[in-house]
Order: C-alpha cells, then sequence, then structure tokens
C-alpha cells in the first residue's frame, strides 16, 4: 500500500514544484500581462469591427489596434501625468516663495475691492494670528518643502525609471498583440484546464467576463462623466489648469470613499483662500450635488447590478486590490471576489445534489 502511494506523491511534488518555478518565471511581467489582459477585453469589441472590417485577417486587425492604442491613449496619458507633476512642483515652489519671504498672508489675502467684506474678515483673522507668524510660516515651510520634494522625488524616480516603464510598456503592447489575436483561443485553453465538467467551466468564465466587462465599463464611463463635469465647471469658472484638473478629477474617481472630492474640494479651498468666495461655494455644491452623485447612479448600475455581487463586496475589493496590486487592482480585486464566488456556488450545487440524491424518497419504502 505505501509503495503505490510513493508514485503518486513523487509525480504530484514534481508537478507542483514545475507550476511553481513556471510562475516564478512569469512572475515579473504580472502588471504589463494583467494590464494587456484586461485592455484586450476592454477593447473586445473594437477587435471584432476591425475583424469584420478586414475580411477576418487577425494579425492586421491586431496590428492595427495596437497602433490606435498607442497614439490615442498611451501617449496623452503620458503627456499629460508629465505636465501635471510640472505644474504641481510649479505650485508647491511658488507658495514656498512666499513663505520664505514673508508674503504668505499678502499672497492669499482677498482682493479688497471685489470682497470688501471678505477681505475684512481674513484682516481680523491674520491680526489674530500675527503673534505665531514666525511658528506658522515655519510649519507651513517645512510643509512645502517636504511636498515639493516628494512630488521631485516622485518626478526623478519616473525619468529615473525611464527605461523600465517603457520595457513594460513594449511587454505590454507586446501582449496586447497576441491576446487581441489569439484571445479565444487562449480563452478555450484555460476552459479546458479548468477542473470542472465544460458548463461549469463555460459559467465561471461568463461569471468572470461579466465581471471585468461590468468593473470596466463601469469604472471607466463614471471616470469620464465625472472628470467631463468637473472639466466644464472648471472652465466655467476659469479656474487655471482646467483641463488638468479635470483628467486628475477622472483619475481620482477610481479611488473609493474619497474619490472626486479629493480635487475639487482641494480646488475650492484654494478659491477660498484666495478671495474668490463665490466661486468657491458654487464649486463646492456643484461638486456635492453633480459630480460626486454621479458615481452612486453610474457605478451601482454596471458593477453591483450587472454582476450580481453586492456593492459592499465591491467597495472592499477594490480597496484590498488598490493595496496588494495597486492601480490595477481596481479591476484585478473584483474579478478575484468574482471567480471565488463562482466557485463556492459550484461546489454548493454539488454538496446540494449529492445531499438531494442521497436523501430517500417515498417510492424508496
Amino acid at each position: 500500500m505505501q509503495r503505490n502511494l510513493i508514485a503518486p506523491i513523487i509525480g504530484f511534488a514534481l508537478a507542483a514544484t514545475v507550476i511553481f518555478l513556471t510562475l516564478r518565471l512569469y512572475l515579473p511581467f504580472f502588471q504589463p500581462i494583467a494590464w494587456a489582459a484586461v485592455i484586450a477585453l476592454f477593447l473586445h469589441p473594437v477587435n471584432r469591427f476591425l475583424r469584420r472590417k478586414l475580411g477576418g485577417r487577425r494579425g492586421l486587425a491586431s496590428l492595427l489596434l495596437c497602433i490606435l492604442f498607442i497614439f490615442f491613449i498611451c501617449v496623452p496619458i503620458i503627456f499629460a501625468f508629465a505636465s501635471l507633476t510640472t505644474q504641481a512642483i510649479d505650485i508647491v515652489t511658488t507658495i514656498k516663495t512666499h513663505i520664505e519671504k514673508g508674503q504668505f498672508s499678502i499672497a492669499f489675502m482677498p482682493d479688497p475691492e471685489k470682497y470688501p467684506r471678505l477681505y475684512a474678515l481674513a484682516k481680523i483673522f491674520y491680526e489674530k494670528i500675527a503673534i505665531y507668524e514666525q511658528e506658522i510660516q515655519q510649519t507651513l515651510l517645512t510643509l512645502a518643502s517636504s511636498v515639493g520634494q516628494f512630488l521631485l522625488s516622485r518626478g526623478t524616480d519616473i525619468f529615473r525609471n525611464t527605461i523600465n516603464i517603457i520595457l513594460q510598456v513594449v511587454f505590454m503592447i507586446f501582449t496586447l498583440f497576441y491576446l487581441f489575436r489569439d484571445g479565444d483561443y487562449f480563452v478555450d485553453s484555460i476552459k479546458k484546464l479548468l477542473p470542472v465538467p465544460p458548463d461549469e467551466a463555460n459559467r465561471i468564465m461568463k461569471k468572470v467576463q461579466q465581471v471585468i466587462e461590468a468593473t470596466l465599463y463601469g469604472s471607466i464611463l463614471t471616470a469620464a462623466a465625472q472628470g467631463g463635469l468637473a472639466l466644464l465647471i472648471y472652465l466655467i469658472l476659469r479656474i487655471d489648469s482646467a483641463f488638468l484638473l479635470g483628467l486628475l478629477t477622472a483619475f481620482a474617481s477610481f479611488i473609493p470613499l474619497l474619490g472626486t472630492a479629493m480635487v475639487w474640494v482641494s480646488v475650492a479651498i484654494y478659491l477660498a483662500i484666495s478671495g474668490a468666495f463665490v466661486k468657491a461655494v458654487i464649486l463646492v455644491v456643484y461638486g456635492s450635488v453633480i459630480i460626486s452623485q454621479i458615481d452612486n447612479l453610474i457605478r451601482p448600475y454596471f458593477i453591483g447590478g450587472r454582476t450580481e455581487i453586492h456593492n459592499l463586496f465591491i467597495f472592499f475589493s477594490i480597496l484590498g486590490g488598490l493595496k496588494f496590486f495597486g492601480f490595477l487592482g481596481v479591476f484585478l480585486g473584483p474579478i478575484l471576489v468574482a471567480l471565488s464566488i463562482s466557485v463556492l456556488e459550484i461546489y454548493r450545487q454539488k454538496i446540494t445534489e449529492e445531499l438531494y440524491a442521497r436523501t430517500p424518497r417515498s417510492g424508496d419504502y
């Protein structure tokens, strides 16, 4: 009996070792491969459209879609982040200069001609804290220096790791091409590897596809809607760098709980201390009623409604995904939850069927 167990144990150990080493080989490329899989699924309708227009030529359709993705998505994002980092550093440097010259209070005093009452209140406030002016200036100077060094270090890290970032993008595009071309083959192969009957494998893959599509479309449409609405109010209020702030608002919408409020509340505070009190009030009301409420309309419909997963699980799956996988976790978190629910549902049905089969019926007596 013991001899009969030796061969299976050795075989299992060898198989586990081979799988472990294979996973270690692909682990350094997890991020580009995962991003490529997410993007390929999101652009799958476009891929099918190009295939039809090009007479079913998968390779040509995949190449064309990769080129369009590079020029219309990758390049604009790179320039936007570079410009955003530069402007953030300039703003912090300007504030730091005012503090060092002792002109911080003057720089942020409201215009006495446009806002006389607010100017009077601000003047009283500054007179009250005048005795603590040196301590406040030193604290603000330290804070501004820390923020400036952080932004500068992040920008330096980005430029320092430019080659690594370029390689990651190249790997992602390379993977994306083959996923566009041979994605159907990969999906069929995964179905065959699942240790479940074909109908259950199809159900798992369908559930995962629903979650990925719902998460992608829900998150991206929410970000586009909130970023567009924020850009509109920024332009109406004639706020500097409106387009960059709109883009930042769109990216902030992916962060649960705080989301876009991190951006428009900061802008409103800046407007208030700059003397544009009316603009600040308008922005707070608009942000609370319009921008933030869009998230409560679009995201639950796409993610919670279509996936049949409660919003509470979606919320914590996104938070956990952000912690473990970074921005990629916004999509991977709900996918892992959907996989877990699908597996548990299959085992629940199997256990129910077995119990039902073992239960004696009235005709058996």
